[in-house]
């Protein structure tokens, strides 16, 4: 008997082939999954954004911008260049003289006591002073003092000596003071009269023990 010719449609070779580009076992007929497929194209990679935007090119001759330290200012000036200008502080300003302006003073405070029969007083006078002002008050309280402190038994024991001691710690201070090398601006000179030991209100004192002896003798 003979054979019939195959139809004309019937496919050639393995009829159990894929058709299609179908492909069992996973395999893609256009090519796998992030390779190039049958038209040349890249597929994406999984986890990828495929309209993602290439990263812009930085100039390579530009340095680096740098993000400003935590914890920095970045507004913060720099620090004026060597040989420019540098604020500088102003130096601090001495005392000025309460009595004539006059400068360098120096803050002190000089004091006189008088003693009387049944009362006290005291007196001061507060600085700052210059050197030629310092001297001229501590003449006249000092003299002031040698003349009438002794007058009450409490002024003679304790006060009149106490503020002999001070005015002489005083003297101390005094003449650590420069002379002024500018006169004084407001004009104002005061008087700085002789020493104390050439005044004779200072030596008044020496006629202390005459007079309680007088006192003595009367009663």
């Amino acid at each position: 008997m003979a054979t019939p010719p195959p139809h004309p449609n019937t496919p050639q070779g393995n009829p159990f082939a894929p058709q299609g580009g179908y492909a069992p076992n996973g395999a893609q007929a256009y090519g796998s999954y992030g390779t190039q497929d049958a038209y040349g194209a890249q597929n994406s990679a999984y986890g990828q954004n495929p309209y993602a935007q290439a990263p812009y090119p930085q100039n390579p001759a530009a340095p680096a911008a740098q993000n400003p330290a935590y914890g920095q200012n970045p507004q913060a000036h720099a620090p004026a260049p060597a040989g420019g200008y540098a604020y500088q502080a102003a130096p601090p300003l001495t005392p000025a003289c309460r009595i004539c302006a006059a400068q360098p003073a120096r803050d002190m405070t000089i004091r006189q006591h008088t003693g009387l029969l049944v009362a006290m007083r005291f007196s001061k006078m507060e600085g700052p002073f210059c050197r030629s002002c310092a001297t001229a008050i501590h003449r006249e309280m000092t003299t002031k003092t040698l003349a009438g402190g002794w007058w009450s038994p409490v002024s003679l024991i304790a006060f009149t000596p106490l503020t002999l001691l001070w005015n002489l710690y005083v003297r101390t201070k005094i003449r650590k003071l420069p002379q002024q090398a500018m006169p004084s601006p407001t004009g104002i000179v005061m008087d700085q009269g002789k020493p104390i030991a050439q005044r004779p209100l200072a030596y008044v004192f020496l006629l202390l023990p005459l007079l309680w002896l007088a006192v003595y003798i009367s009663n």
